[in-house]
């Protein structure tokens, strides 16, 4: 009889050791920065629109050290051939270490000038409108604890995003 009873408070060690364990995984993935990056229109009119790179933090913590990365191949995708160097450069920059955000609030936005489509001619044009490359996103919260997130980024009208909206 005593041995059942040892196995029996063994058993409930046990599982009281996995239910703290399991516990404590699910705030340490509840409890933390999300940070996810997306392109948004700033403007429009019936001849061209500008946008902006989004950069958002979702979750319920801050994130430190927030990184866009991509392979400059990738980010040649979304520039139109006939872009001038200079916009072709600051897209770019958008990547590079240099363009780190230090510190993003939780339930923060931060944006950048993107880049632009038009109808007129192919030089007004900056961007591939409906070109879509993946990102990484590299992000640190407060305790040191390092993130990734892999994100599709596309440049279109998200509102509208089926084609139409209303008057």
């Amino acid at each position: 009889m005593e041995e059942i009873k040892t196995i029996i408070s063994v058993l409930a060690i046990g599982i009281s050791i996995a239910s703290l364990y399991f516990a404590r995984r699910s705030w340490m993935q509840s409890n933390r920065p999300i940070i996810t990056a997306f392109i948004a229109t700033h403007a429009s009119g019936n001849v061209s629109a500008v946008f902006d790179l989004v950069v958002a933090n979702t979750g319920n913590r801050p994130a430190t050290n927030v990184s866009l990365i991509a392979k400059p191949e990738d980010i040649e995708k979304l520039i139109n051939p006939t872009a001038e160097d200079e916009k072709r450069k600051s897209i770019h920059d958008c990547f590079g270490p240099e363009s780190r955000i230090p510190v993003l609030k939780n339930g923060e936005e931060l944006s950048t000038a993107f880049g632009s489509v038009s109808h007129r001619t192919s030089k007004d044009q900056c961007l591939n409108y409906g070109s879509e490359i993946t990102i990484k996103i590299t992000y640190n919260d407060l305790e040191g604890r390092k993130y990734k997130s892999v994100v599709p980024i596309r440049v279109y009208a998200r509102e509208g995003f089926g084609g139409g909206v209303w008057n």
